[in-house]
């Protein structure tokens, strides 16, 4: 009945007992606290069936908190009658609590809403704890008479609603801030549950109990320590069994991802184009991949257990470890060596070595690449540098990179040891190439580059210079000041006799005849320019060249075949 009062009845006395009021908005504020969290990690789930279950449970104990909170709040009501609740309205009164806490799932596992949607969530929310708590209401049976004001049925609806909208509008704020993350679902949960709890008081204020007093003062309602004990714990279980049952979900999703990225590790590991190997600290193999076992030739059964020492010889050397900072769980060696394959030749390795400490104990993880195919390719390039492409001898940067080598010897050996250019012009070769055409003088060219080294020992170095012009580096032993060497040993070896030595050589071969393809002979001479000196740096180096290049034009200005040395030494 609402808004009236029997002729001649009485408004009876009430009371609440304090400690089940701040009972009943406890377990409000847990139930919603638990909600908010559950609508969070339903967004984490992959499969869609564990974020429905995410949200159903979260709907779930969110309900029953919601029905907890009102029954406890009702047991707390103390009125001058006996009261006693009717169990089937009492328990059919959780329905619309359900309803309410599913919209308010649904809702809040969207964080991106227009306003018109925060609204409707609202009304939904505040619209269900409403029913849920009139329903409940009218299970309670009394012999006094229960009538609703028609104000405060109102005023409770609309607290229920504004407050709803406003724990759902201080969720979608909270979420930008990231330093607030943490304290989100309580602030959310605080607000939600003072919602359903001043729903609940402020429908009790709407309420009148008319009738004939049976006790002078309030009094208890039957049973209500066997019953808000019952409620509380079957709250309190439930809401566990949720958090249990979000937990084992998200175990098993965790248990999921680490089976995934384990099995991506395994397809990675075993498809990767280099060899990879792990090791325990002593070096014997526990894990080879398929790329390993092509570029050494080995089954992996073979060499599990293994050292991998016989495998790789220098990899001891690479694993001891080094000073490091210890905090550091890593250390990381890149290096060549030498591979030995299972026929047994031996091939280049560039070895980068990871040496990992996991809960103390170390192990190693080598990352292995042939550079077999990349020293073939340096070596090609190198060449297609260095060497002249019609002759297969050194061109003007291999000259260069020689003499750099040469400088760059131990200086104690260096001091030793002299160094001749003898710079080569050939005469008559342009009228070979004026009548006969280029090929002709191409062909005598590459003649001469196979015989002028036969001419030369070991340590001697050619290189065709450019066009008709050839460059020659004899090595000499003896001291700039003809004084013994450190080690006791005497100069011995003359540069101008050595030079007359090679000379002679040098020109009877290139005055030679030369058949050509065509069945023609021709005939070339050869003027040459010396310099020799012992040069500590490159520019010394160029100068002595520059020095033989000048003597080989003073050459070309005299007879035929003349030898000529520079007026001075560098």
């Amino acid at each position: 009945m609402l808004d009236g009062l029997a002729p001649g009845s009485v408004v009876l006395l009430s009371r609440y007992q304090g400690w089940m009021v701040a009972l009943s908005y406890f377990i409000a504020v847990l139930a919603s606290v638990l909600a908010m969290h559950l609508a969070d990690v339903a967004h984490q789930f992959e499969r869609q069936h564990d974020r429905r279950m995410a949200m159903l449970g979260g709907a779930v104990a969110l309900g029953a908190a919601i029905w907890s909170m009102h029954f406890i709040g009702m047991l707390a009501f103390e009125l001058c009658a006996t009261i006693q609740y009717e169990p089937r309205l009492t328990l059919i009164s959780i329905l619309p609590a359900f309803v309410a806490s599913w919209a308010a799932m649904h809702w809040i596992s969207h964080p991106q809403h227009q306003p018109r949607h925060l609204w409707l969530g609202g009304s939904i929310i505040g619209a269900g704890i409403g029913v849920m708590h009139y329903s409940g209401m009218l299970a309670m049976r009394t012999s006094a008479l229960l009538s609703f004001q028609r104000g405060w049925v109102v005023l409770s609806v609309v607290v229920a609603v504004l407050l709803s909208v406003l724990a759902l509008w201080v969720r979608q704020r909270l979420a930008r801030f990231e330093r607030l993350r943490y304290w989100r679902k309580l602030i959310t949960g605080s607000v939600l549950g003072a919602a359903i709890t001043l729903m609940h008081y402020v429908g009790m204020a709407a309420a009148q109990f008319t009738g004939v007093p049976e006790f002078a003062t309030p009094v208890p309602s039957i049973d209500r320590w066997y019953l808000s004990t019952l409620v509380t714990l079957g709250a309190m279980t439930l809401i566990g069994a949720v958090m249990a049952m979000s937990l084992l979900a998200k175990q098993r999703q965790l248990a999921r991802e680490l089976q995934f990225k384990e099995h991506q590790m395994r397809v990675i590991f075993q498809n990767a184009m280099d060899a990879i190997v792990i090791t325990d600290a002593k070096g014997k193999i526990d894990m080879v991949n398929r790329a390993f076992e092509g570029m050494f030739g080995y089954p992996a059964q073979r060499v599990i257990g293994r050292s991998i020492q016989h495998i790789i010889p220098g990899w001891r050397q690479l694993s001891t470890p080094r000073k490091r900072r210890q905090e550091d769980s890593a250390d990381r060696v890149i290096s060549e060596r030498e591979g030995v394959h299972a026929d047994g030749h031996r091939f280049p390795l560039r070895i980068a070595l990871t040496r990992v400490i996991e809960q103390q104990h170390p192990f190693f993880i080598s990352f292995l690449t042939d550079m077999t195919l990349y020293r073939s390719q340096q070596t090609a390039l190198e060449r297609l540098l260095t060497e002249d492409p019609l002759t297969g001898l050194f061109n003007r940067r291999g000259l260069l990179s020689m003499m750099r080598g040469i400088i760059s010897e131990p200086a104690a050996q260096f001091t030793q040891r002299g160094i001749i250019v003898l710079f080569l012009d050939l005469d008559g070769f342009k009228p070979v190439n004026d009548r006969l055409g280029h090929v002709a003088g191409d062909e005598v060219l590459v003649t001469l580059s196979q015989r002028l080294p036969k001419c030369l020992r070991a340590q001697d170095t050619i290189c065709r210079y450019g066009g008709d012009e050839f460059v020659i580096l004899l090595r000499f032993n003896a001291p700039a000041d003809g004084r013994p060497s450190a080690t006791g040993e005497v100069a011995h070896e003359s540069p101008e006799a050595l030079v007359s030595a090679i000379t002679d050589k040098l020109l009877d071969t290139i005055r030679q005849p030369i058949r050509l393809h065509t069945g023609e002979q021709v005939q070339v001479g050869c003027s040459i320019g010396v310099a020799y000196g012992w040069p500590q740096d490159l520019p010394a180096f160029e100068a002595l060249l520059a020095q033989a290049d000048s003597a080989m034009y003073l050459a070309k200005k005299g007879q035929t075949g003349k030898v000529v040395y520079a007026s001075a030494q560098a």
